[in-house]
This record gives C-alpha cells, structure tokens and sequence, in this order.
C-alpha cells in the first residue's frame, strides 16, 4: 500500500531562508535573525512574531515569487523523483502557491505531487492536512510530515501527524526538539532513509 508523505515547502524542498529574511528586511529592516526564526515558532498567521499590513503582505508574496528559482530546489530534485516512485506526495506550506507551482514546474517535478497547497488555499496548516484527509482519502495516522520549523511540528500534533524534523532549513536541532517530533535529521539521504524507516512497520 502506498504511503502519503506530506512535506513542507520552505527550508525543506527549496532553500529560501536567506531569500526570505531579505525580503522580510525590505519591512523591517531592524529584525534580528531570532525574531525571523521566532516568527516560525506557531502558524505564521495566527499570532505572528513580524507583523505585515495586508498590503505589505501581498507585496512580499509578489516579490518571493518574482525571486524565487530553480537553484533554489536543485538539492531536492532528485530526492522527490526517488520517494515519489513509493509514495504519494503532497506539499503542505505558509508560502504561495503561485510561486511553488512555478518553480516546481520549472524543475520538471511538479508533477510528482498529488496537491500542493499553499496560502491561498488556507492560512492553517491544520485545515489543509484536514482537506488532504477528505479530499484524498489520507490516513493522516500513517502518514508522514517532513518540515524544518517548530511551528509546523505542532501544527501536525494537532491532527496527530508523525513528524520528521530536519535541519538544513530554517530552525535547529536544538529549536525543533522543543515540538518532540518523531525524529531530527540533518541532510536529503537522513530524510530518505527516515522516510523508508518510518514506513517499514
């Protein structure tokens, strides 16, 4: 049977940490690198850490799309093609779905997800594991959520979503264990080899 795996999209399948704290920068050009990793410590929308005007926020997602590239999602190109060949694939994110599409599409891996949903769709990251519940037929017990923030660790709790934490995006070991995910690693091939653990049972 073919296991769902559910992967957040900044700091895990694109490395956009530098990118966005720039653009985070355009508006708040005295935020610290602690505020900025603050700010991803809960759901960005429901009680955020750097605050945007509704303005100021459709600004930002204009600009991270216009920035956004496929150098940016080289590391994960062929990581997505492998896991894909075994499990169904979806990507749950805070960012915008215009930008994910088209820098995935870009890559030529697109295609590889059965639903990508960003934003638009929902600003909580708990209704969209719900929809991927209900409009796919997902498990979310067996299923798997591969992130990098603390924020979206206990997002995933709340649906009882087994969370693997990596580190080569945005928080740290030591921040992403306060969320006691299911497991922490560190590079692609930990992640794969997680994943292939986790779905061994």
């Amino acid at each position: 049977m073919q296991k769902d795996l559910i992967f957040d999209f900044d700091g895990v399948i694109a490395d956009t940490r530098d990118m966005l704290f720039n653009l985070f920068l355009d508006y708040h050009p005295t935020l610290s690198d602690e505020d900025f990793l603050a700010h991803f410590d809960g759901n960005v929308y429901e009680n955020p850490r750097v605050k945007f005007t509704p303005e100021n926020a459709d600004h930002l997602n204009d600009q991270y799309c216009q920035r956004i590239d496929v150098s940016q999602v080289l590391a994960s190109i062929d990581p997505i093609k492998r896991l894909s060949a075994h499990h169904r694939l979806f990507i749950v994110s805070s960012g915008d779905e215009r930008a994910i599409n088209q820098v995935l599409d870009a890559a030529g891996v697109g295609h590889h997800f059965a639903a990508i949903f960003g934003h638009n769709t929902h600003r909580s990251k708990v209704a969209k594991f719900g929809i991927i519940r209900d409009k796919f037929g997902a498990s979310l017990d067996q299923a798997l959520f591969v992130t990098d923030t603390l924020g979206d660790v206990r997002e995933a709790k709340k649906v009882g979503l087994t969370t693997l934490a990596e580190t080569f995006g945005y928080h740290d070991r030591q921040r992403l264990s306060q969320g006691s995910p299911w497991d922490i690693v560190d590079t692609w091939p930990d992640v794969e080899r997680a994943v292939e653990r986790c779905f061994s049972g």
